[in-house]
C-alpha cells in the first residue's frame, strides 16, 4: 500500500528536472539495545527544555486559556486536567479552573470547554503530503463498482469543461477485472483531452489513448521493467491503458506533463487547511516522491519563511536503489534544512514492497505464487551495511517493511549497528509491519525501535480478498500485530501514509485511532473485526500513539507529543470527551480547534 514504495527510485529516471516541460505545455495546451515503551511514558512526564518562569515573564496574562475542561494531557502521572494557559508559543500552566485565573488578562482569550475534550496536537508518524496533495488534485474515485467509477467520471466532465489534462486518485481494483481498466472507457469521455489517473495504492494508473500518444507509447515500446513494470496489452500486442507500477507510471506521465515544483507548491498549499482541521500539528514526512528531495524541503522551507505553515516538519531522504550512497544526501540535506519547523534527518529505506503486487518479502511462499516468497530491494548485506554506516553518523533510519521476512532482516540490522556503533539516543522506526513473525515481536522493544502503523488498513475490507488470495490461512488472520508489540513493551506510532491504501485513503488521524481500538470498518460497528481481534488496544493507548509515540519517534517528546507546563502549545478541541462516546463514533468526532505553536491554525465555522 505505500506509495513511497518506488516512487522515489523512478522519478529521476523518467524525468530529469522539475523544470522540463512536457508537450502540452510546448503545444500551448497546459535509544539501543534495552528499551521499553515506559520509556515514551516517562519522557511524556519528563521536564520540558523550558520552565514555565522561563515562559511566562513578568506579566502572568496568557494568550489563550482552556478551562472547563476535560483536558486529556496524554502524560503518565496527571492525565487528565481541567484547564491550560498558553503564552506565546509554550504552555506555561495544566491544573484545574481555580488555579487557571491568574493567567486570565484583558486581552487573553478565554475558551469553554464545557465538555468539550483537549488534547495534545496529533502527531503523523508517516505520512506523504506532498504526494498526496499532488496526486489527489483532481476527481476522487474511491468506488467498488465500474459503474460508478464511470458515472463520477462522466460528472467530473460536465462539472469541470475544457481543461488541459484530466487528472485523478483512488480507483480501486475490485471495480476492474484482473486485466484492469481500459482506454476506451475514458476515451469515451475525454477522445481529445489527456486523462491519467492513479489507482488507490499508486502503484498503478489508467490512461486514456491521448495520454499514450502524446507519451510516444504504442505497440512497440519497450516495457520499463519487463514482469514487473509494464503496459498491460491486449492480444494484439497493443497497450490497453492499464500501466503497473511506478516505472510505466512515470514514464507516461512526465512524457507529458512532470509534475513542476510549482504545480506541487500549490497542490501542497490547496491541503494546508485540511490538515489542520483534521488536527495534525507534526508530521513525519515519509517520501518527496513527486520531486527531488531538495526541492519539497525548499517548498516547506518557504512556507515557513511566509508563517504559512501550520504544522512542523521532520522530512526523510527517500532510498531504495542499491547505485546510490544515501547516507552523504541525507546529510547534506539535513545541513541545508534545519529550521525551527522543517527538518531533514531520517533515511527512510525500503526493503520490500507489498502483498499485492507480490513484492513483499515473506518467509513462506504466496499461496497464489509458490515458486516465490517475495525479495527484497536492497540486497541485505548492502541493506545492513546502509544501516551501520548511517547510525555510525547519528542518523536515524525509517524503513518501509512488509513482510515477515524484511521485518526480521531488517530488526537483524538494526540490532548489527547497535553492536557495532558507540552508545547513542536512537530513534528508528519500521513502517507498515503487515505480518510479523511472533519471534520478532519483543525485539522492538528490546532494541528500542518504533513500530509505526497505519491502523485504518487494518479491517475486513474488499481489499483483504487480495491478502488472503496472496497469504492464505492462517497468515491471512494474522496481520498488524500492534496490540501484542504494545504488550509486549514496544513503542507504538500512528500514521495514515495518506494518500497510500489498499482501499480507504485518509489523512485524519481520529479514523485511525478508532480503528486501532476495533479493527472494523468505519461506519460498520456490528460488522466483523479484522482477525485477530485481540489486537485492538484501549484508547488511552491509541492516543498515545497519535501523539507520544510519534513524538518519540522524531525525537521531540520533550516539546511535544503531551500537554506540560514547558512544551510547545499544540492542542486541538474535539467536540466531544472521546472516552464518554462509543468507539465507533470517534472517526464522526469534529476537530473544533487547532493550536500550534500556540497560534490558532483552525477553527470549525469560523
Amino acid at each position: 500500500m505505500c506509495i513511497g514504495c518506488d516512487w522515489g527510485t523512478y522519478r529521476d529516471i523518467f524525468a530529469g528536472s522539475s523544470h522540463e516541460i512536457g508537450p502540452l505545455r510546448r503545444q500551448g495546451l497546459i535509544k539501543g539495545a534495552a528499551f521499553a515503551a515506559s520509556a515514551v511514558v516517562a519522557a511524556a512526564s519528563a521536564a520540558p527544555i523550558f520552565a514555565a518562569d522561563i515562559v511566562a515573564g513578568s506579566d502572568p496574562s496568557a494568550d489563550i486559556v482552556f478551562r472547563n475542561g476535560p483536558v486529556y494531557t496524554v502524560a503518565r502521572d496527571t492525565p487528565w486536567a481541567g484547564a491550560v494557559a498558553v503564552k506565546g508559543k509554550r504552555i506555561v500552566y495544566v491544573g484545574d479552573d481555580a488555579g487557571v485565573q491568574a493567567y486570565i488578562g484583558a486581552r487573553t482569550r478565554v475558551v469553554d470547554l464545557a465538555g468539550k475534550m483537549l488534547l495534545p496536537g496529533f502527531v503523523e508518524g508517516h505520512i506523504h503530503p506532498l504526494v498526496g496533495a499532488t496526486l489527489t488534485r483532481g476527481v476522487n474515485l474511491p468506488f467498488d463498482t465500474h459503474e460508478e467509477t464511470l458515472a463520477t467520471l462522466k460528472a467530473y466532465r460536465d462539472e469541470i469543461g475544457t481543461v488541459d489534462i484530466v487528472r485523478g486518485y483512488g480507483w480501486r481494483y475490485c471495480a476492474f477485472p484482473a486485466a484492469g481498466p481500459r482506454k476506451e472507457d475514458l476515451d469515451a469521455i475525454w477522445p481529445n483531452t489527456p486523462a491519467f489517473l492513479i489507482a488507490i495504492d499508486g502503484h498503478s494508473a489508467w490512461a486514456n489513448s491521448k495520454m499514450l500518444t502524446l507519451a510516444g507509447v504504442t505497440r512497440d515500446t519497450k516495457d520499463p521493467l519487463p514482469g514487473f513494470s509494464f503496459f498491460q496489452r491486449d492480444a494484439t500486442g497493443v497497450p490497453t491503458g492499464y500501466l503497473v507500477e511506478v516505472p510505466a507510471e512515470l514514464m507516461v506521465n512526465n512524457a507529458v506533463e512532470p509534475f513542476s515544483a510549482e504545480y506541487v507548491a500549490t497542490s501542497l498549499t490547496e491541503w494546508l487547511p485540511e490538515a489542520s482541521a483534521a488536527g495534525i500539528t507534526t508530521l513525519f514526512d515519509a517520501g518527496m516522491q513527486v520531486v527531488p528531495e531538495a526541492d519539497g524541503f525548499a517548498i516547506y522551507d518557504e512556507l515557513e519563511r511566509e508563517e504559512k505553515l501550520p504544522f512542523r516538519v521532520v522530512g526523510s531522504y527517500y532510498h531504495n536503489n542499491p547505485a546510490i550512497d544515501p547516507v552523504p544526501l541525507i546529510q547534506a540535506l539535513h545541513r541545508e534544512f534545519n529550521s525551527e519547523l522543517v527538518k531533514a534527518s531520517v533515511l527512510k529505506l525500503n526493503i520490500d514492497g507489498g502483498d499485492a503486487q507480490r513484492t513483499a518479502a515473506f518467509f513462506a511462499p504466496y499461496a497464489d505464487a509458490p515458486e516465490t516468497s517475495g525479495d527484497t530491494l536492497l540486497p541485505p548485506p548492502l541493506f545492513a551495511d546502509i544501516i551501520r554506516r548511517a547510525d555510525r553518523e547519528g542518523i536515524d533510519i525509517h524503513i518501509h517493511s512488509y513482510g515477515d521476512r524484511a521485518t526480521h532482516l531488517s530488526l537483524d540490522a538494526f540490532e548489527a549497528a547497535i553492536e557495532a556503533n558507540p552508545p547513542r539516543d536512537r530513534r528508528n522506526t519500521i513502517a507498515h509491519l503487515f505480518l510479523v513473525s511472533p519471534d520478532d515481536i519483543p525485539r522492538f522493544a528490546k532494541l528500542g525501535v518504533v513500530a509505526q502503523f497505519s491502523a485504518q488498513w487494518a479491517v475486513p475490507d474488499a481489499s483483504q480478498a487480495v491478502t488472503r488470495a496472496r497469504l492464505g490461512l492462517p497468515r491471512s488472520n494474522e496481520l498488524y500485530p500492534w496490540g501484542s508489540i504494545h504488550r509486549a513493551g514496544g513503542v507504538l506510532s500512528l500514521g495514515t501514509d495518506w494518500p497510500a491504501a489498499g482501499y480507504y485513503s485518509t489523512f485524519r488521524p481520529l479514523e485511525a485511532i478508532e480503528v486501532a481500538t476495533t479493527r472494523r470498518e468505519l461506519g460498520k460497528p456490528n460488522g466483523p473485526p479484522l482477525a485477530p481481534a485481540d489486537e485492538v488496544v484501549p484508547l488511552d493507548v491509541a492516543l498515545s500513539a497519535a501523539t507520544m509515540g510519534p513524538a518519540w519517534e522524531l525525537g521531540m517528546e520533550r516539546e511535544i507529543g503531551s500537554i506540560e507546563v514547558g512544551k510547545l502549545a499544540d492542542l486541538i478541541v474535539l467536540e466531544r470527551n472521546l472516552f464518554e462516546v462509543s468507539p465507533d463514533q470517534i472517526h464522526r468526532t469534529k476537530v473544533l480547534m487547532t493550536v500550534m505553536n500556540g497560534r490558532l491554525r483552525h477553527e470549525h465555522g469560523a
